[in-house]
């Protein structure tokens, strides 16, 4: 029987979080709310460094990029795998190369705002709610903001070594002056968006903060870049091309099974940054992402990959939940990844580790243990198991909660699993 224990060295860490990586160099760039810490890497190198390889770790949902970053930071190889194509691009913009010079950099700061004076129109403005039309009463972004962002963008052209982390720092600057936050799946209206009235004179001083901030890292701490790749595509059809026994340590968080899309929640930066052009590109990006959320249609598996699924599905037949589709999403999440699983297997070197942060979730008031599940799956495809450990206690929707609470369930929780390959 597996059970998830609580009593162990990395609870109340903080290692599920990015918050540690808010004062850390390059992972700074770019807030990653979902994302881990370096902490965790850096624990699963202490754990595996045992050999005296130079390791080569492996991220097949890379995010913004914390498992590259830290390789590059402590001197090590890594692959990462992100089908979000502006977080893939985030990811390589934080692992540039070192070997800026002062001088340069600051003519070339000079040079890209003395270009960029005179805002520029935007190829968004009159879509969505990217800012104010007639006819919508909340929009993303003041108009001069915008079209401040695209006479920036522009003045980038041609800075060579220095224009992905200044693009990146840039699409930060943005996000300090969008009319909403990000709050858990969604976009949320400050409470005072319409009075703060954010222009591009905001928007330009925040880029001249966060570039001296990206040449100060770059500048005045060490990083290696040679070793690191970034893959942009479908995690289970990627692994796909990584060669039999190449890596010798996964570090990774998979998409939670909380019907979150997070190629909803970055959309902003997707259709600004130009990462995709319109909402058909948006939706082959969703089609791609391990099958977490309901956002799109795709065809769902029938195939119930581990005997825990049986009585939970059973029991969600008798609820009453907020789409019919989600039995179907939980089965097929589970046999998405069973393929990453086995994959895995066939890419790390024997004895190698996986270690995976997950959440449980709940629906319909029933909750689905996903760590136990993970590794249920993993068992029985051949890994060792080594131990799901407890990292935090957490809180579901309001309405699962209370669900929870009449039927004296315990909170939800993130743990880790550690894997082992035979």
């Amino acid at each position: 029987m597996i059970i998830p224990t609580r009593d162990n060295q990395y609870y109340g860490l903080g290692l599920s979080v990015f918050d540690q990586n808010l004062s850390l160099p390059r992972h700074r760039w770019y807030e990653f709310k979902e994302g881990f810490s370096e902490g965790l890497v850096l624990e699963a190198i202490r754990e595996q460094a045992v050999r005296k390889r130079r390791l080569r770790i492996l991220d097949p949902f890379a995010g913004s990029g914390t498992t590259l970053v830290t390789a590059g930071r402590h001197g090590l190889r890594a692959t990462g795998i992100e089908v979000n194509p502006f977080l893939a691009f985030t990811s390589r913009a934080k692992c540039a190369p070192n070997g800026w010079r002062r001088t340069s950099f600051d003519k070339g700061l000079a040079r890209i705002m003395r270009h960029s004076c005179s805002e520029r129109a935007s190829h968004l403005e009159g879509l969505s709610t990217f800012t104010e039309r007639t006819g919508i009463q909340r929009w993303l972004f003041n108009r001069s903001v915008l079209r401040g962002f695209s006479a920036i963008d522009a003045a980038l052209e041609g800075t060579g070594r220095y224009r992905s982390p200044l693009r990146l720092a840039l699409l930060a600057s943005l996000t300090e002056c969008c009319n909403a936050k990000r709050d858990g799946k969604c976009l949320r209206y400050r409470k005072d968006w319409q009075s703060l009235g954010f222009t591009s004179a905001e928007l330009r001083e925040a880029f001249e903060r966060r570039a001296q901030l990206v040449f100060d890292d770059v500048r005045n701490h060490q990083f290696s870049p040679s070793g690191l790749r970034v893959i942009v595509g479908d995690a289970r059809k990627a692994l796909h091309a990584l060669g039999d026994k190449t890596h010798d340590l996964v570090v990774t968080s998979p998409p939670y099974l909380n019907s979150f899309d997070y190629s909803d929640v970055y959309r902003p930066e997707l259709f600004i940054g130009k990462f995709v052009n319109s909402n058909e590109e948006l939706r082959r990006v969703r089609l791609r992402t391990i099958r977490s959320h309901v956002q799109v249609s795709w065809e769902p598996t029938r195939t119930v990959i581990s005997p825990i699924l049986n009585p939970l599905l059973d029991q969600l037949k008798e609820e009453k939940l907020w789409d019919d589709r989600l039995p179907d999403m939980i089965r097929s999440y589970f046999f998405d990844m069973s393929i990453v699983f086995k994959e895995l297997q066939r890419i790390l070197r024997s004895g190698s580790m996986a270690w995976v942060v997950v959440s449980t979730s709940a629906y319909g008031g029933v909750e689905i243990p996903v760590d136990l599940i993970f590794a249920d799956i993993a068992i029985r495809q051949g890994w060792k198991l080594a131990g799901v450990h407890v990292l935090r206690e957490l809180r579901s929707a309001g309405q699962q909660w209370s669900r929870l609470r009449k039927r004296a369930k315990p909170p939800l929780r993130e743990s880790l699993i550690i894997l082992r390959r035979r």
